[in-house]
């Protein structure tokens, strides 16, 4: 009897062991379960990581792959598998050069000559070449562009000499060779209280002119307008605050400077004043509308026709009629002219032209 007492008490020892065990293993169990959750959770978290990493580089392989096909097609086009070595003689110079390579500036005369469609309507001389009548120095310049533009897109543009620049624009806006030709901005040696500035409208860029101070401000286009082919800008009113007679714009035969800045009397001219209509002293006939306010979100486009030597008038994209030169001009320069704080207009020089109507 008197072990007992002893036993019971190991038995509660021994039950309060395996309690303070089963316990341990009770944590040890959640630990795990803890351990798991947060184990998976991860798992997951890098899964998606995984698949959303490997679908951006599956992205990346397919632009790339389309760069590669699209970079294979323009490899074929300049480096074709068979090549058709064109000879020219341009003037007495002797010419050699692919045909794909002669063709490579899209929407050019030169590519439009030397299509299946014209090719066969060059002249040839007593060797069998095609005969070109043209500067050989400019053509000689452009067939070094072309040569170096078939093994780079961007390849610059050949230093042209003094001597033939002017030949080279007149023959880059004759065969519409647009990467000869410079696009137009305002001058910015205008020396007016003026305000100039450019914003990009797509792939074009508009030229903004803000007045600050009263009084008549002039200023002209720092390039004139091409005398090879027709040419059209048009300009939208952004905020005239006074539409009296404040806005003029138009042409003139020379680049405004000094007290021509702060008058719209110019020497040969011929400009729209808003509410009145044309004025300048080199109007010959013309059945233009007047009085036009050019008010807020107005547009007016000026268009010159080289061949009949005229500027014909658009006004919202509405054709207003049509106006001769007294005489003729050698430079034809786009000019603007504000006279009130607050006023600006925007300027697109490579606007396209509306059709013709006057409906």
């Amino acid at each position: 009897m008197e072990a007992e007492p002893l036993i019971e008490s190991s038995f509660r020892r021994l039950l309060a062991s395996l309690d303070a065990e089963r316990e341990q293993l009770r944590g040890a169990w959640q630990r795990l379960s803890e351990e798991r959750d947060l184990t998976t959770e991860h798992l997951e978290k890098l899964r998606q990581e995984t698949e959303e990493w490997c679908y951006r580089e599956k992205l990346k392989i397919d632009n790339e792959w389309q760069r590669l096909n699209k970079l294979s097609e323009e490899m074929t086009k300049m480096w074709p598998s068979t090549v058709e070595i064109l000879e020219i003689n341009c003037s007495g110079e002797a010419f050699t050069i692919p045909r794909e390579t002669m063709c490579g500036i899209e929407g050019s005369v030169l590519s439009e000559m030397f299509s299946d469609e014209f090719i066969h309507e060059i002249p040839r001389d007593e060797e069998g070449r095609f005969f070109l009548d043209f500067n050989p120095q400019c053509f000689s310049m452009v067939v070094e562009y072309l040569r170096n533009r078939r093994l780079n897109l961007d390849a610059p543009l050949p230093v042209v000499p003094q001597v033939q620049k002017r030949n080279m624009e007149l023959l880059a806006e004759a065969w519409k060779l647009w990467p000869f030709l410079k696009a137009n901005r305002l001058n910015p040696l205008h020396g007016t209280s003026l305000h100039i500035s450019s914003q990009a409208d797509g792939p074009k860029e508009l030229h903004i002119i803000r007045a600050t101070h009263p009084g008549w401000q002039v200023l002209g286009a720092e390039q004139p307008l091409p005398v090879s082919t027709c040419s059209y800008f048009e300009v939208k009113v952004l905020h005239n605050p006074d539409t009296r007679g404040g806005l003029a714009l138009g042409v003139c035969g020379h680049l405004p400077s000094g007290t021509e800045t702060h008058s719209i009397r110019l020497q040969q001219c011929v400009l729209y004043n808003s509410n009145n209509g044309l004025l300048g002293d080199s109007i010959g006939e013309h059945d233009v509308q007047g009085g036009l306010k050019l008010s807020d979100g107005e547009s007016l486009g000026v268009c010159h026709e080289v061949i009949l030597g005229v500027l014909q008038w658009y006004h919202n994209g509405r054709f207003i009629g049509s106006s001769s030169f007294k005489e003729r001009w050698t430079s034809v320069f786009p000019v603007f002219g504000l006279y009130v704080p607050g006023q600006s207009i925007a300027i697109d020089f490579q606007a396209s032209q509306p059709k013709m109507s006057r409906s």
